[in-house]
């Protein structure tokens, strides 16, 4: 599961370096903890985004989507606590508002998938025929609901199998969620902006000092 989790986090981060390779950063405006950065091409709109902060508040907008965040007074600092790595699970506690869109988790088919595995291994020893009731929940409901973006199909479909003498509990507790590929991106974003931003002003102070 951990691999899985980095797994994404690192395909995020790849995706959004392809993408963003020729952005260039843009400062409408810079007053204290009132920012507004925007990084985009030139000439173009697309995988645009801007990093918005107020005291308490920032919110990255884009076409990944749009994320509200609250934690500290400064929180350009906030985000750089990680070392310039991104923290999903500790930074998605200070959402205060996300994309209807791409909401920062979503069904994922291989928590499904997962779950399931994990009943039936539980379970096997006490079965008649594992092989056999092995068999039909792979073709049955692996195959048929396990790629499914559908997360109540898939509930359904787990709660009402039944075959040779097994079935699955407590279907309706699995926590069938991920992070979503574009809150992980746009959290890559978030870093990668702040560290831009920290190296145009730190290049501002030394032209200044010249």
């Amino acid at each position: 599961m951990v691999t899985k989790k980095r797994n994404a986090e690192d395909h995020a981060l790849k995706m959004f370096k392809i993408d963003t390779s020729d952005h260039m950063m843009e400062v409408p405006l810079d007053q204290g903890l009132y920012r507004h950065l925007r990084f985009r091409k030139p000439g173009t709109g697309l995988y645009w985004y801007d990093i918005i902060t107020a005291p308490g508040q920032l919110t990255f907008r884009g076409d990944m989507g749009t994320y509200v965040f609250s934690r500290s007074e400064d929180m350009l600092a906030f985000f750089e606590n990680s070392g310039g790595r991104i923290n999903p699970t500790y930074w998605a506690e200070k959402l205060q508002a996300q994309d209807v869109h791409s909401p920062a988790r979503e069904y994922s088919r291989d928590v499904f998938v997962r779950y399931v595995i994990e009943d039936f291994w539980n379970s096997r020893e006490n079965l008649d025929n594992a092989v056999d009731v092995w068999r039909e929940i792979r073709e049955e409901l692996l195959d048929e609901y396990g790629p499914s973006g559908d997360k109540s199909l898939a509930i359904s479909a787990a709660m009402e199998f039944r075959h040779g003498g097994f079935e699955f509990y407590d279907v309706t507790d699995w926590r069938l969620t991920a992070f979503s590929h574009h809150f992980l991106y746009s959290l890559h974003a978030i870093v990668d902006g702040i560290r831009q931003y920290r190296e145009h002003a730190t290049s501002l102070q030394l032209a200044e000092a010249a």
